[in-house]
């Protein structure tokens, strides 16, 4: 299972958080130990996924039934490629 440390997430409702973030089979989960808060994305939600740069890093845009969420981390092409192999 995939792990990505520090990771910046805003999810639809526009929250933003510093987060980590582990790719399983069925879900993405996203863990902050500072809010003391947990998410979770499972993989059938997802509808597609964008990779742009932003600064140093890359800005990953997840469409979701639910609506967008943007992860900001520096490798974001590994992050869809463990999604893309959770999905199958």
């Amino acid at each position: 299972m995939p792990r990505f440390q520090r990771v910046k997430e805003t999810d639809a409702s526009g929250s933003t958080r510093l987060v980590s973030l582990e790719v399983t089979e069925d879900a993405v989960y996203s863990t902050s130990k500072a809010e003391m808060w947990e998410g979770r994305l499972p993989l059938a939600a997802l509808i597609d996924l964008h990779i742009s740069r932003d600064g140093s890093s890359d800005l990953v845009t997840a469409e979701t039934k639910h609506g967008r969420i943007q992860w900001i981390l520096k490798n974001g092409q590994n992050l869809i490629d463990a999604i893309e192999n959770g999905r199958g």
